[in-house]
């Protein structure tokens, strides 16, 4: 089955307009700075939540906006079979970081900048961090698998979002979080293209993202 990209019919799909790319490009560049002034926060600063919080919404408001400017709504509903193989593909992408973590404690490049990135989640509120973690898991899946994966052609919506993506994480300047984004990126564009559901892709992020929060900190 595929994607809704029009409420007529999935046959006739809307492609995105100008407006609708703009909307794509404006929202992709004021994450891009809503996530470079988020990381600059300390560890600690109350600052921190309403950041991370800042950023989902613009993530969220821009897709929702980038979609209807062509009368399109995005398609939620996916098999149990999508929903199976999300669950799996999160699980292992999860159980491979857990075995590249135990490497990192031995490489003081790798493992500096990771460790604090953890430190948001060791300092501050943990039931804060699981919550920005897990909103900003779905912003960020609304746009790159829905809002930017509408905007490019499809011969070229894996490669695309995928790259955009990794590059936007590797803001975090933290090597080992750009290398999993570029796997994850990877994974949940597969699943994007076989379900065409939003759907598989979020359960997938947030498994892993959410598995790593609470497990990495005692693994590096």
């Amino acid at each position: 089955m595929r994607d809704s990209e029009a409420p007529s019919t999935d046959a006739q799909p809307v492609l995105p307009g100008r407006a609708s790319r703009v909307a794509v490009i404006i929202t992709g560049v004021l994450a891009a700075a809503a996530l470079a002034w988020s990381l600059r926060i300390e560890a600690g600063d109350p600052w921190f939540y309403p950041a991370t919080f800042i950023l989902a919404a613009i993530y969220i408001v821009g897709s929702l906006v980038a979609v209807r400017l062509v009368g399109s709504r995005f398609r939620w509903h996916a098999s149990r079979r999508g929903i199976r193989d999300a669950v799996v593909g999160g699980v292992l992408l999860a159980l491979v970081f857990f075995a590249g973590a135990f490497l990192v404690r031995f490489i003081p490049f790798l493992r500096d900048p990771v460790d604090e990135l953890l430190d948001y989640a060791r300092v501050g509120s943990l039931v804060f961090v699981l919550i920005t973690t897990a909103v900003n898991g779905v912003a960020e899946e609304m746009f790159y698998r829905g809002a930017l994966w509408r905007a490019v052609k499809p011969g070229y919506r894996m490669v695309v979002t995928t790259v955009l993506y990794t590059a936007v994480t590797a803001l975090a300047g933290v090597p080992l979080l750009a290398f999993a984004a570029a796997a994850m990126g990877v994974m949940v564009a597969v699943l994007r293209e076989r379900t065409q559901s939003l759907t598989p892709p979020i359960i997938a992020h947030l498994i892993w993202s959410l598995t790593m929060l609470l497990v990495l900190p005692q693994v590096v």
